[in-house]
């Protein structure tokens, strides 16, 4: 089947605490795991992007569920289609949240931080943000 990937923006109905996103976290990577979906989370001041990739009629399916979960407000679609291969294959669901970067990379991501998740709803930007992280935060971690 071929793979698709959709990233969303999202606003939390409350501000998530460093325990609420690790409990989400690990039970979103356990059902990813069982449905084959790997993807990225960020959350950012009550703002998450979220991307979640696998087969097309699963990830429809997922995003379809997360569009109906009353604690998403704001949701808007940033991108959708198909892809050659994943880009975030080692994670059922990598997980990043960006007032708990290091120094080092906060200041690589300090215009982002300045200005919130919703200004990367612009062209590519989003994914090339997620892409990014995972560059520079998950595979040195």
């Amino acid at each position: 089947m071929p793979l698709y990937e959709i990233i969303y923006l999202s606003l939390a109905d409350h501000e998530v605490s460093a325990d609420e996103l690790s409990a989400l976290k690990n039970q979103i990577s356990g059902k990813n795991q069982l449905t084959g979906i790997s993807g990225m989370l960020i959350y950012h001041r009550r703002e998450f992007m979220q991307l979640i990739e696998g087969e097309k009629d699963t990830v429809i399916a997922l995003y379809e569920k997360i569009s109906r979960d009353t604690r998403h407000q704001q949701l808007h679609l940033l991108w959708e289609g198909p892809i050659e291969e994943r880009n975030f294959a080692r994670w059922s669901m990598a997980c990043v949240a960006m007032d708990s970067l290091d120094m080092a990379h906060q200041e690589q991501f300090a215009s982002l931080l300045a200005s919130g998740l919703h200004a990367s709803s612009r062209d590519t930007t989003g994914k090339k943000i997620l892409l990014r992280l995972r560059d520079q935060v998950l595979e040195t971690t």
